[in-house]
């Protein structure tokens, strides 16, 4: 259904709710942002059979 392109799009918008999240709330911004993640985009994300791009390319903040 979805691809590779897909995949990384999803994996970077979930890296940017953590990012925001810790911004502006430090460590419990950031798992704030990763709950938020985890509710909206990992449905989608779970349907796409692909590693996480974000590791493949050294910049995952979850693995």
């Amino acid at each position: 259904m979805f691809g590779r392109k897909a995949a990384q799009k999803l994996d970077n918008a979930a890296a940017a709710l953590h990012d925001a999240g810790e911004k502006v709330a430090g460590k419990a911004g950031g798992r704030a942002g990763n709950a938020v993640a985890n509710a909206v985009i990992a449905p989608i994300r779970r349907q796409i059979d692909e590693s996480c791009t974000n590791c493949s390319r050294g910049k995952c903040k979850k693995h």
